[in-house]
């Protein structure tokens, strides 16, 4: 009498599943390259415009408080007052500055989110398929 249920022998159900598992790892190996590289190839070309400009705006600083300390002299404020206030002035933008690029990071993360979570769902069902049996040959 036949009830249906699958009559194979037990390593080759384990060689089987241990073929499925690897072909999922492999599957979830490229699926993390491939999110990694396209993540590293937008950190990298972001940080490049972000060098160039943070270069041409310490030049164009260094111009702007030469002119700003002389400015304040040439109206008659005193060379060290005129240092100190616009020194003030620099660190309150330095802060400001600060505090914009914390906000810009909130929410952003390197981890692969579409990997992991097709990682966690091979898991579950290879779970799954451990609890209930494989219907497929």
């Amino acid at each position: 009498m036949e009830d249906g249920a699958d009559r194979r022998p037990f390593s080759s159900v384990v060689n089987e599943a241990i073929g499925h598992v690897a072909s999922l790892m492999r599957l979830d190996l490229r699926l993390l390259e491939a999110e990694m590289r396209g993540k590293t190839a937008t950190i990298l070309s972001s940080g490049a415009c972000g060098m160039a400009a943070a270069i041409l705006f310490m030049l164009a600083a260094f111009a702007l408080v030469e002119f700003l300390i002389l400015a304040m002299i040439h109206l008659g404020v005193g060379s060290m007052v005129a240092c100190l206030l616009v020194g003030i002035v620099l660190i309150g933008g330095g802060f400001f500055s600060l505090h914009l690029a914390k906000q810009a990071l909130v929410g952003w993360t390197i981890t692969p989110v579409e990997t992991v979570n097709q990682v966690r769902s091979d898991v579950a069902a290879l779970k799954q398929g451990i609890r209930y049996g494989s219907t497929q040959q």
